[in-house]
């Protein structure tokens, strides 16, 4: 699903690497609808192990049950990841802190002015920032304009005082979810992440 490609990087970022590369890293993603679930399944059908994150009980209690709500997604392949144990969902956003990299993949739909409605990406953010620590790997999925990673969700996350860049890492990759092509060939998407330092 991911393939790393980067520059110069400090000791901290590589050991950041290490754990994608053997495919030991603890993904967690925010969000479990139609973004969401499909990029969880993209993880687990990799070889990851995915935590999903929800506030919807009822949503989180349908995938714990097997049950797919995508037309594109098989009941029979959510069920196998499921009880394989690869695939995990809940409302206990303390898990959050087990995790090597969150996926943001919450709505961000149009207010009345057209612009986008960001205050799920906002709380979710600050149900990462109340259990963030050194190291992890924050990705913003969901669909917004430039800046929202630096002018809104930096300065949520680094308010208990880790620094992007230096104690965790944030990034946004551009959601790819092809509205023509819904099948299991999403697997091979390239997934484009721009990642941050810092800024002064």
């Amino acid at each position: 699903m991911y393939s790393v490609k980067a520059g110069p990087l400090n000791l901290e970022a590589l050991d950041l690497l290490a754990p994608f590369e053997n495919m030991t890293a603890r993904i967690g993603v925010i969000g479990l609808g139609y973004v969401g679930i499909p990029l969880a399944m993209a993880a687990v059908e990799g070889g990851f192990r995915v935590v999903g994150f929800d506030i919807d009980a009822a949503r989180v209690a349908q995938i714990n049950r097997g049950e797919s709500f995508i037309r594109h997604l098989s009941s029979a392949r959510l069920s196998a990841a499921v009880s394989g144990g690869r695939l995990e969902v809940t409302t206990d956003f303390d898990r959050l802190s087990e995790q090597d990299a969150i996926l943001i993949a919450v709505p961000t739909p149009l207010s009345k002015h057209r612009e986008p409605d960001l205050s799920f990406v906002v709380n979710s953010t600050r149900e990462v920032a109340e259990r963030l620590h050194k190291g992890q790997l924050i990705v913003l999925e969901s669909t917004t304009y430039p800046g929202t990673t630096r002018n809104v969700m930096k300065p949520v996350l680094e308010e208990a005082g880790l620094r992007s860049g230096e104690d965790f890492y944030l990034a946004f990759s551009p959601k790819r979810e092809d509205q023509a092509m819904r099948t299991s060939a999403r697997k091979t998407f390239r997934r484009l992440s721009a990642g941050m330092t810092r800024w002064h």
